[in-house]
């Protein structure tokens, strides 16, 4: 999961088609993925440990990423349990269930990590 955000923090679209099985592909494209991709990543957290069964593995993450919607800032996050199968030594995503994601409160850590409330670090920068 780790090295799949990374791909996506540093645009490697081809690693990402490359570590997506190929049965649930469904057409999709490096192309594709650096049309709809957010531009700013902020940070990943890992919500629920891994957990593995035989070939098979699931985590649950937040993937936050600011964005602008028309002329103001926000942030938003990817809130997924995703799936993932373990072929010949290596571990390709399949398929994920996307969940709604609150924002922190003002008094929350930041979610970029910084140890810092929310409010005296991201929010302040909107």
């Amino acid at each position: 999961m780790r090295s799949r955000y990374s791909a996506f923090v540093k645009q490697e679209y081809d690693y990402l088609i490359a570590t997506h099985h190929p049965r649930y592909l469904n057409g999709l494209t490096a192309n594709d993925l650096a049309h709809g991709a957010p531009q700013q990543w902020i940070g990943l957290q890992i919500i629920a440990a891994p957990t593995q069964q035989n070939n098979q593995g699931q985590v649950t993450f937040k993937a936050w990423y600011k964005t602008a919607d028309s002329s103001k800032a926000r942030f938003d996050a990817i809130f997924e349990c995703s799936d993932f199968i373990l072929e010949n030594g290596f571990w390709f995503y399949t398929q994920g269930v996307q969940f709604d994601c609150p924002m922190p409160e003002r008094n929350q850590h930041c979610i970029c990590q910084s140890g810092k409330k929310y409010k005296k670090c991201c929010l302040a920068t909107l």
